[in-house]
């Protein structure tokens, strides 16, 4: 049995005549019918009944259609996944992230990427949200990794996780040995923040108001890797992401509640677009790294 077999036997299947079949697979009638035969005689059984000048699928024809769909199917689903691996072997992608993820996760999803397709040429510029979802609706993003929900309707979000912040202390810090804080004992508490272009500051600003308290913060900077040095000097505390940032000797990490500080992360696509196989592997990676660092 060859697949040339189970091509022609579907098309007289959904055709209901030769004729019709035989202009739907490019064949004469008469090619068609010898190969319909072999099948025939292969399996055993007749496959069609006449009727009329109409062909009906028999008692066997019917048992045997399903399986020759599947097979086929299978058939198209194997060149299409060689013909999405042969599209990785080059091309390029431009992935947007804010900055909250630029320094931490996406470096570890980039490197695990190229590693896997060297011949992508993989962009990964930094932006602010709401320049990053403008880009990836006109198209001159593949895809953005930023906050969730997104801020415009001219984008869909796609849920990853959701991003605690911990309160970053230098180690000699009065608060640094205890294992969570409350937003109101972070009166006198010298802070380095974000700028508040950043909708993460705009976030712990509100919530430092629900707490009735003014935040002293001594020094802004536009890079969550800034904060974390600053941190380690000792001169401030930061808030910075839980699931990738690590302490030291001389950073410790307390958690933050009342209320607790959450951000949810998402993936950014354009609405009308299509979704490359490369922004898909980029994704698969993504997701690997974060199971990795959630287990």
């Amino acid at each position: 049995m060859e697949l040339r077999h189970l091509r022609y036997f579907v098309a007289i299947a959904d055709s209901g005549t030769m004729a019709r079949a035989a202009e739907r697979v490019f064949v004469t009638q008469s090619t068609l019918s010898h190969q319909l035969a072999q099948l025939e005689k292969e399996v055993g059984d007749a496959l069609f009944e006449r009727v009329g000048r109409n062909l009906r699928l028999s008692d066997p024809g019917r048992q045997l259609l399903g399986y020759a769909r599947s097979v086929l199917a299978l058939i198209d689903e194997g060149k299409q996944a060689v013909s999405q691996l042969r599209a990785l072997a080059t091309g390029s992608l431009r992935v947007g992230v804010i900055h909250s993820f630029s320094a931490s996760l996406i470096p570890v999803v980039a490197a695990g990427f190229v590693r896997q397709f060297p011949g992508v040429k993989l962009q990964v510029p930094e932006l602010p949200a709401v320049d990053l979802e403008a880009q990836v609706a006109e198209g001159a993003l593949d895809l953005g990794v930023a906050f969730f929900p997104p801020a415009t309707d001219a984008v869909l979000g796609e849920h990853l996780f959701d991003d605690t912040l911990a309160l970053a202390l230098p180690e000699k810090h009065e608060l640094a040995t205890h294992r969570r804080v409350r937003f109101s004992q972070l009166t006198e508490v010298p802070l380095a923040m974000l700028s508040q272009r950043y909708r993460t500051r705009r976030m712990l600003d509100s919530y430092f108001q629900q707490a009735h308290v003014s935040p002293r913060v001594i020094v802004e900077m536009d890079s969550v890797d800034a904060l974390y040095r600053i941190v380690e000097q000792g001169v401030a505390a930061a808030f910075l992401p839980a699931r990738t940032t690590r302490a030291s000797a001389r950073v410790r990490l307390v958690q933050v509640t009342d209320p607790k500080p959450v951000r949810a992360a998402g993936l950014i696509w354009r609405r009308s677009g299509y979704r490359s196989v490369a922004a898909l592997a980029f994704v698969a990676e993504l997701n690997k790294v974060l199971r990795r660092q959630a287990g």
